[in-house]
């Protein structure tokens, strides 16, 4: 089926349940209100919730756009269709803040190739055009720079090679002029990555800027290599897929041509070709010093745009002595947009639609809504909340639990539905089941009462979803998923592609356990599950194949223009943890090596081995302090 696009018109179709009819009478609660409940007699379309969230129209609901502002007033809508209130202190169910949602290069920017300084004209005739001739890279220096420049070949710079293609050749005060990716063998793949298809770590264009600032350049010129990629040159689209690496130094990208063209014009000898195959013939360094007549001067400026951002949120008050505390029930209503950095088909300008991730949890959430609101609660009140910004980084959920719309100390649980609609095999998988001592028992007979089979997706909290900002506050969680495929975060996530059947079961599910939540005794949360959590771990965490060791902390990817590593929490009984770094630290050095950013410490914990003592300078509430950890061995 082609993918479904709603007019703006059929909005009020869909809210009204007009659109779809909804097959699955398992999902529909009695019409009967029971003490608590509100009785409006709304009901929630799940199938055509989703299509409606996975519509062209809403854009892929990408952070900053119209489509994601579309989405949160269709979610507010239904909560208050459904009688909900706001949170207390609240006037409405939206929780408001500021994020920085797009990153521009600013009017200022500038590249142009300078006369020869012998030459007596005063100005230069080879001006670019941003866009066009090049492009800044978001995560640049903003400052201006002139000088000569010097090739060198991919800018690399690694010990443990024994490759430096700056040894040899003086950048300090110029412009370095470097080839992206690294050096090639024969059939045009990376010499130096087990995986044909990828790259090394030194491919990276933060690890380039870094090399050529240690190095004392003035500025890095990319360009992309001529052999192996001649069928495209394509710039790097200027976006916040850097947002964790500052440079020291301004970073731009170039077209071939305007290579081509510079060393025309300054009669360098060799083609930009020739100086890559020297290279990659051999896999060694071919750096050289250009002729003093080829010097380029620019500048970067880069214009931030904040935009307000949105949690969505409504409470159903419960009744009993445990009234005044909480469950809470999660699902993330963002998406990618036209997708950008966390799509996992690059260069795509294609609408990422999200049907399963997570329009599905959304709706699901809902429902679930919409099953309490009639039945009530003779226990605990419940929030539901629909977080924003989690494919930024938890971002929306992470605002919550620092911003809390109902004391942190009440929510005794929490419950969140990511990616619920794929359901295959009649198979869920449930993670944090060992976070609370009672949560086998429950998720037993709900699995007993279930035509679905329950798997686990890993005893612990830490997990990549929302849940894991809840589990660092040490609140028992539940994490409901229906499993990977091969549309995930692709623009083929589309609503037709949803099982629907799949979805209700899974609400009927979690409906069943979120009853026994509302009523269980308070539990404290079992920190000691997370050693056995599915997830491998955050970059700076250290979990996971490629490191090989473990330090344990879990980065702030909501922190912005921090130098160094914030971190919102360590695993129990991690390194990090004896060291005794704690949430909000910013981790700057690692012994005599500074952190600028979460890709520094990945680096250090790719190359440091288990039982290896490192000093870490901290940032702590403004004051330096200097701690030691003795590192781990990786969970795998």
């Amino acid at each position: 089926m082609p993918r479904v696009s709603l007019p703006s018109l059929l909005l009020a179709l869909l809210v009204g349940n007009f659109l779809f009819a909804n097959p699955y009478a398992a999902l529909e609660p009695s019409t009967a209100t029971q003490p608590g409940g509100t009785g409006t007699g709304f009901s929630v379309d799940v199938r055509g919730s989703i299509y409606y969230l996975a519509s062209d129209d809403l854009e892929g609901r990408g952070v900053g756009t119209k489509g994601l502002d579309q989405a949160a007033d269709f979610i507010a809508d239904n909560f208050r269709k459904l009688g909900l209130k706001p949170p207390p202190g609240q006037d409405g169910y939206f929780q408001p803040f500021p994020l920085t949602t797009a990153v521009h290069p600013g009017a200022a920017t500038a590249l142009r190739l300078l006369p020869p300084a012998d030459s007596g004209k005063s100005d230069a005739s080879g001006a670019l055009v941003t866009d066009t001739d090049y492009t800044p890279l978001s995560f640049s220096a903003e400052k201006e720079f002139d000088g000569h420049v010097v090739f060198v070949g991919y800018a690399v710079s690694d010990a443990d090679r024994d490759y430096d293609d700056f040894k040899g050749v003086d950048v300090k005060g110029k412009v370095a002029l470097a080839l992206r990716y690294e050096p090639h063998d024969k059939d045009g793949h990376s010499r130096w990555s087990a995986d044909k298809d990828q790259y090394s770590p030194n491919a990276t264009l933060g690890r380039k800027a870094k090399a050529a600032a240690a190095a004392g350049a003035a500025a890095l010129v990319l360009v992309n290599p001529p052999t192996f990629h001649e069928e495209e040159d394509p710039l790097v689209p200027f976006s916040r897929a850097f947002g964790g690496d500052h440079s020291d130094i301004p970073v731009v990208q170039v077209k071939r041509r305007v290579v081509n063209d510079w060393f025309k014009r300054a009669g360098v000898k060799q083609t930009l070709k020739e100086l890559q195959e020297k290279i990659d013939d051999v896999g060694e360094p071919h750096s050289v010093a250009l002729p003093e007549g080829l010097r380029v001067a620019g500048n970067v400026v880069i214009e931030r745009v904040q935009r307000e951002v949105k949690n969505v949120l409504a409470v159903l008050p419960g009744t009993g002595p445990m009234k005044d505390e909480f469950v809470v029930v999660g699902a993330h209503y963002d998406h990618l947009g036209r997708g950008g950095s966390g799509s996992l088909k690059p260069g795509s300008n294609e609408i990422h639609n999200g049907a399963d991730d997570n329009a599905s949890g959304t709706s699901a959430m809902l429902k679930l809504a919409e099953v309490f609101s009639k039945q009530g609660s003779m226990g605990r009140s419940i929030l539901f909340c629909a977080f924003t910004a989690e494919e930024s980084g938890l971002i929306g959920s992470q605002h919550l639990v620092s911003h809390p719309p109902v004391p942190l100390e009440k929510m005794a649980y929490m419950v969140n539905l990511d990616m619920v609609g794929r359901v295959r095999g009649e198979v869920i998988y449930v993670g944090g089941m060992g976070t609370a001592p009672s949560f086998d028992k429950i998720l037993a007979d709900a699995d007993e009462a279930s035509p679905l089979q329950m798997k686990s997706f890993g005893r612990g909290g830490f997990g990549p979803s929302d849940h894991m900002s809840f589990a660092l506050k040490r609140i028992p969680v539940l994490f409901f998923y229906s499993g990977q495929h091969v549309d995930y975060h692709r623009p083929t996530d589309d609503a037709d592609k949803v099982n629907y059947k799949g979805i209700s079961e899974v609400v009927d599910m979690a409906g069943a356990v979120i009853r026994k939540l509302l009523v269980l005794p308070r539990e404290q949360y079992v920190e000691s599950a997370d050693a056995h959590s599915a997830f491998g771990g955050t970059p700076g965490s250290g979990g996971g194949g490629a490191f090989k060791a473990s330090l344990g902390v879990v980065p702030d990817y909501a922190a912005e223009d921090v130098k160094g590593v914030r971190i919102t929490g360590t695993s129990p009984g991690s390194p990090a943890a004896k060291a005794g770094l704690k949430d909000g630290d910013v981790v700057v050095q690692w012994n005599a090596d500074k952190l600028d950013s979460v890709y520094d410490l990945t680096d250090q914990l790719k190359k440091a081995k288990p039982g290896e003592t490192v000093k870490l300078g901290v940032m702590r509430d403004g004051q330096r302090v200097e701690l030691e950890a003795t590192l781990a061995e990786p969970k795998r």
